[in-house]
């Protein structure tokens, strides 16, 4: 407890005159006599009063003295230290990721989010104001600096739910732009999960985190693959999760082009995952979707099985086949020449140097030669001998620890590096790539843009590790096929990606008619697209002569935004350290109580009211009337 005003307390100095007049009023003893007739005739005499008497306190005293104290107190205005929940300038962060829209037994957790949101701004104080910022795949300011009700509420109703992760990063980054110097602000977040390890660095410190939704059970399809086969069919490779602590029952359909070809039944284990690979006829530009729904009792007693619905179907397009032509400089190496001919529809060439033209080809590997200085197509070189410009190589290192891969790459989908051994590498570095897999002595794999050319670098040569003899090498290979030389339609796009559209010759705009939204129209010049929510993304190509391109991009959920039981964060204070990434903000703000002290001294003044004419006459008049202890108590005689 702490108090705003300490000189208040100089007040209670007035107990001092209560005080000196209990010791300088008169006190005359009370006595009864029978009748004051007599008096009024005799002449008044001056009675003098001793001026100081013993002092003697009675209840009222103590009543009086207490309401001074308490007054006193109150006009120190006191004041609890609290968290501060509002500053000068309060910014809420709204978690708009795809996890936000999961059933909470009625409403979701973004409506969740949005009542505790409104609960604290109905707190605001006159000089305070209110920013909101919308933390999709992309930060997006919905209010700035306002204390208007109406525009709080009409700012929190515009929050709109993407199918993707939040970019948090971004969100504060916005929010740090809205600051003001000499203000005070504080910022909230509301979210339903632990906040990823580049949010937390970034996260300010005056942040207060603030965890809504409980663990909820949800079934979705988390990966869909087609790849054609020839003949009109394509093998399909699905992936269903069950993000529930419970066993699940569920059903896998497939349709083309709205017509149901496959379906299968099956139990996934709590928290597991069930691939199934089935075949499916379709020709080229064929909607494929998979729908996964539950069945059978659930033994929780839940009806609501799957409280998330935008994950539980996927979308992908079915194509021709397509042929990549790769072009393999090597001095020879059996073990990536088989591992680059197993991918389907790739078509290798294989060369003692790199070619001076390469128009006919799609990707070029290099293989412990001299990678070109400037790659003008995709590039994967490979322990090369001159690495391209902008690439640092250091000296070899011996027996090279290969303990950190990028799990989430791309590249190293369903790849394990952890058994990898390699007897020597050179450690590379270059400011326009990112270290893909290394360890503490150096980075031996690096994956990016080259001069905007898709480049992928390998430190350390095949033929001296133990990469080739692993499970996931030909994964990792056909995974490089499909980054390098760029995906084929049929691969689906995850909600909150931007992409780069391959806009045909001849095109003069691009239309984009995105699911249940405006069209949208990009220029062919800067044809990147931000695709936020799942479903189809229909392209229309527009201009004299133009050339056929992809007639959609098939979008898909995050699968990430699927897991609704991600550390239970809801259970937890919001501003509790212990949360995950949640953080108790370091401004402090002053709950008074100064008026629980005036009630106080209220209650006193009322209760010294109620003694002084209530109490104490009452208890003077039953004294009175009460017999004297030796007056004589006549009593009716009885007859005999």
């Amino acid at each position: 407890m702490r108090l705003g005003a300490p000189l208040g307390l100089l007040a209670a100095g007035l107990a001092a005159p209560l005080v000196l007049w209990y010791l300088l009023r008169s006190r005359r003893p009370r006595q009864v006599v029978a009748s004051t007739f007599l008096w009024r005739t005799s002449e008044r005499s001056v009675a003098a009063a001793i001026p100081w008497q013993r002092f003697r306190a009675d209840l009222t005293f103590w009543l009086v003295l207490l309401a001074l104290l308490l007054g006193a107190f109150a006009l120190a205005r006191p004041y609890l230290a609290v968290p501060a929940q509002l500053g000068d300038h309060t910014i809420l962060i709204m978690d708009a990721s795809g996890s936000m829209l999961a059933d909470e037994h009625g409403p979701t957790r973004l409506e969740l989010a949005r009542r505790e949101a409104l609960d604290l701004t109905r707190r605001l104080s006159p000089g305070q104001e209110i920013s909101i910022v919308e933390a999709g795949s992309r930060g997006r300011v919905l209010l700035s600096a306002s204390d208007d009700p109406a525009q709080i509420r009409s700012a929190l109703s515009a929050v709109r739910i993407g199918h993707g992760a939040a970019d948090l990063v971004d969100a504060f980054t916005l929010a740090a732009a809205l600051e003001r110097p000499g203000q005070q602000t504080i910022l909230h977040l509301y979210t339903d999960g632990p906040l990823p390890s580049d949010a937390v660095n970034a996260a300010p410190t005056n942040l207060s985190v603030t965890a809504v939704g409980t663990d909820r059970p949800n079934l979705a399809v988390t990966r869909l693959q087609a790849v054609p086969q020839g003949a009109g069919s394509s093998s399909v490779f699905a992936q269903i999760r069950n993000f529930g602590l419970l066993e699940a029952q569920a059903t896998l359909t497939m349709s083309v082009d709205g017509e149901d070809v496959v379906s299968e039944n099956f139990r996934l284990p709590p928290r597991g995952t069930v691939d199934r690979v089935l075949t499916v006829q379709g020709g080229d530009g064929d909607v494929l979707m998979a729908r996964v729904e539950p069945r059978g009792q659930d033994p929780s007693g839940d009806d609501r099985r799957d409280a998330l619905s935008i994950d539980d179907r996927a979308f992908t397009l079915l194509s021709a086949p397509r042929e990549i032509a790769v072009t393999l400089a090597t001095p020879g190496n059996v073990f990536l020449e088989a591992a680059l001919s197993s991918v389907p529809g790739v078509v290798v060439t294989t060369v003692d140097r790199v070619p001076a033209v390469l128009d006919d080809t799609d990707l070029l590997v290099v293989d412990r030669l001299a990678a070109p200085a400037s790659p003008t197509v995709p590039t994967m070189a490979i322990a090369a001998t001159r690495w391209p410009a902008g690439v640092t190589a250091d000296d070899e290192v011996e027996l090279p620890t290969l303990s950190f891969q990028a799990a989430g790459h791309d590249l190293l989908t369903d790849v394990d590096l952890s058994g990898v051994s390699i007897a020597a590498a050179t450690p590379l570095s270059a400011p326009a790539l990112v270290p893909i897999a290394g360890g503490p002595q150096a980075d031996l794999m690096l994956a990016g843009r080259l001069d905007g050319v898709p480049t992928l670098l390998v430190g350390f040569d095949l033929l001296r590790s133990n990469l080739p003899l692993q499970a996931g090498w030909p994964v990792m290979v056909a995974n490089a096929m499909s980054w390098l030389a760029g995906p084929p339609s049929t691969v689906p796009v995850t909600a909150g990606t931007t992409v780069t559209l391959t806009v045909p010759a001849g095109a003069t705009a691009v239309a984009v008619s995105p699911p249940g939204g405006d069209v949208l129209r990009l220029d062919p010049a800067s044809p990147r697209l931000t695709v936020d929510q799942a479903g189809l993304w229909r392209l229309v190509y527009e201009g004299d002569d133009v050339e056929p391109g992809i007639p959609a991009l098939a979008v898909n959920p995050n699968p990430d935004e699927g897991d609704l039981a991600r550390g239970g964060v809801a259970q937890d204070s919001p501003h509790d350290p212990a949360v995950p990434g949640a953080t108790a903000p370091p401004s402090t703000g002053r709950q008074p109580i100064g008026r629980l002290v005036l009630a106080g001294v209220l209650a006193l003044a009322i209760a010294e009211w109620a003694w002084v004419f209530g109490v104490r006459p009452w208890r003077r008049r039953r004294a009175a009337a009460a017999p004297a202890a030796d007056e004589p108590v006549l009593e009716p005689a009885r007859e005999a």
